[in-house]
């Protein structure tokens, strides 16, 4: 018999051998990626999970989604499933959607996954494949800046010590999730930590936790908090009724604790207090969170320092008061016409200052009305004390300073002024800083309410003084909570950025808009020569405010509802006119919404008198 022939040529066994060498590169390069690949068949069900970091490396959890739709498996998807299954059912390709899983301690993974259709020779639908990549590192960091951003407001707003820290303890827990947190001031004359502040979540075993900490004191090395101020390091641990180095691990067992961290409060390196924060669930240690709660506990270090200096401060102005009335950087005098004739000292000596008088140089503030203010003083031979005002600087910024100052006699006879005066530019750029933190609103960067209700009085008295009319609109959108329930808060977020901007868009630049909390806005149109122009402008801002916004994978739309008031018909001070904008609003959305309405006029404007 002749040798014989092999079954498969030689070109199919190249092919074959082609073919595998193919999936071990493949598999070579997904096991050295970030990213994953996966499968899925016609009723889009995993038949393929291929990656190093697929299924967040658990290979039980990888073997169980095989078989699996992703909405069977306990994903969550941004924009909800039904939205993402009519793509799929269009066979349409998808682009870094966003998904999500829970996880059993609490916290949560976060995906970015594409996806393409894949069809057969002959046209027919097979499937679909794609890569997947874990952003929960990005994700989890994007929320401890959010933590981080609104702890620098809630301090800007704290008028004391107390309330920045009973600020921080409650932002912490109900940003990431802690039932307590307690804060331990460091007395630094007995080196001992003592209760000072806590917040918790409303719950009877909490409370009794709270109450038992008040009477405690911590040395350096005792329990978590005075591990903390021994060492300066976080401490995260998840079995507080077992932990030796748990406050009290009997107590914490009594109260149903499993979790805790506890990290320093501390200024250039001095630990002033301690923060422990507890949770009933068992929580892994979060890396990204003890990072962050370094920053954290810096804040608050820095916010404590800064009001213990100010206290400090206001105690020492207090004592030497009666010692010193004048005290400055610089010494300065003038003539009896009020021009310089000297200007020694300090970074505001110019000798082309000298021969003018101070409201003739070029200023930035304070406006006409401060400098005729000093001008009746000085005028009057009175002395003046911490007279504020900014001067232009030929880089295009500004200083500023604050002057005091007394009349000069001879024999009698007024000859002019002499005081001392001191550069407060870093103050003021300070105080202006944290100014902007309180009373601007952070999503949109429109005023808040705490900044707009003295700018809308101001508005009105200018029109009193004018004998002018201005319009206030309370401006409340339709169905926005539907846009946050079916596509998410960070979803609603960036529809309200682009609501602010169309607002602002829609009015002139002078004129005054705000977002008052939630899905209300306000604006003020001043100068008006009749109503009707600010109906007008309402027709503007509802035809704008009702067009689709784009999410990105979905566009979203919502209208608004509008309630006018006019100074002087309706109202001759801002709280009334706030009050009378707020029920004209009312009896808009009461009217069908995407209407507006004028206060007192018994009827609104529908949407479809938009085109008139």
């Amino acid at each position: 018999m002749g040798k014989r022939r092999s079954t498969m040529g030689g070109g199919a066994v190249r092919a074959l051998r082609a073919l595998r060498e193919s999936e071990a590169r493949f598999r070579s390069l997904t096991n050295l990626s970030s990213d994953w690949y996966w499968e899925q068949d016609t009723e889009f069900r995993f038949t393929r999970l291929e990656g190093r970091l697929v299924a967040g490396g658990d290979p039980h959890l990888k073997s169980r989604l095989i078989g699996q739709r992703r909405w069977d498996s306990g994903l969550q998807v941004e924009g909800g499933w039904e939205a993402h299954r009519e793509l799929l059912a269009a066979r349409l390709p998808f682009h870094d959607v966003l998904m999500w899983r829970p996880r059993g301690d609490g916290s949560t993974r976060y995906l970015r996954v594409s996806g393409e259709p894949v069809f057969a020779a002959n046209g027919r639908f097979k499937g679909y494949r794609g890569v997947g990549r874990d952003i929960t590192a990005e994700k989890r960091a994007e929320q401890l800046l959010r933590l981080e951003h609104l702890l620098v407001r809630a301090l800007s707003q704290a008028e004391n010590a107390t309330e920045g820290v009973q600020a921080v303890l409650r932002a912490f827990c109900e940003s990431e999730g802690w039932s307590c947190g307690v804060y331990f001031a460091l007395d630094e004359a007995e080196g001992l930590l003592r209760f000072e502040a806590a917040w918790w979540a409303p719950d009877a075993r909490v409370e009794r936790f709270v109450q038992a900490s008040r009477s405690m004191t911590f040395g350096p090395g005792d329990g978590l908090a005075g591990k903390v101020l021994q060492t300066g390091d976080a401490i995260w641990t998840s079995d507080a009724a077992n932990d030796h180095r748990v406050l009290v691990p009997t107590l914490a067992e009594a109260s149903g604790f499993r979790g805790a961290i506890a990290f320093a409060a501390s200024s250039e390196a001095r630990r002033l207090g301690v923060l422990v924060f507890s949770s009933f669930a068992l929580r892994d240690p979060d890396p990204r969170l003890l990072q962050a709660s370094g920053i954290i506990g810096s804040q608050l270090g820095q916010f404590l320092q800064r009001k213990r200096a100010e206290a400090a401060l206001r105690e020492s102005e207090e004592r030497f008061r009666s010692l010193t009335q004048m005290s400055s950087d610089f010494y300065w005098e003038t003539d009896e016409i009020h021009r310089f004739t000297q200007l020694v000292h300090g970074k505001a000596t110019d000798a082309r200052i000298i021969g003018q008088r101070a409201w003739d140089l070029p200023s930035i503030s304070p406006d006409e009305a401060g400098w005729a203010g000093l001008r009746a003083t000085v005028d009057a031979h009175k002395p003046f004390r911490d007279f504020e005002f900014g001067r232009p600087v030929a880089d295009g910024g500004a200083r500023y300073f604050v002057v005091s100052g007394e009349p000069r006699y001879d024999k009698g006879r007024f000859v002019g002024y002499r005081g001392v005066g001191r550069d407060i530019t870093e103050l003021v750029l300070a105080r202006e800083h944290v100014v902007s933190l309180a009373y601007n609103d952070p999503l949109t960067g429109l005023a808040n309410r705490a900044s707009f209700l003295p700018a809308f009085e101001q508005a009105v008295e200018r029109a009193r003084r004018r004998g002018g009319r201005l319009a206030a609109l309370f401006i409340d959108l339709d169905g926005f909570k539907q846009v946050n329930d079916a596509h998410g808060h960070a979803a609603g977020d960036r529809f309200l950025v682009e609501v602010a901007r169309r607002l602002r868009e829609g009015v002139r630049a002078s004129d005054l808009v705000a977002r008052l909390g939630g899905d209300e806005f306000f604006a003020v149109l001043e100068d008006l020569l009749e109503s009707g122009l600010a109906e007008g402008v309402a027709r503007k801002l509802l035809a704008e405010l009702v067009r689709p916004v784009d999410l990105g994978a979905v566009q979203v739309q919502a209208s608004a509802s509008i309630g006018i008031a006019i100074f002087p018909d309706h109202g001759d001070d801002a709280a009334t006119l706030m009050r009378h904008a707020d029920a004209a609003m009312y009896e808009a959305k009461q009217s069908g919404k995407s209407t507006f309405a004028l206060y007192g006029s018994g009827a609104s404007r529908p949407a479809s008198s938009l085109a008139d």
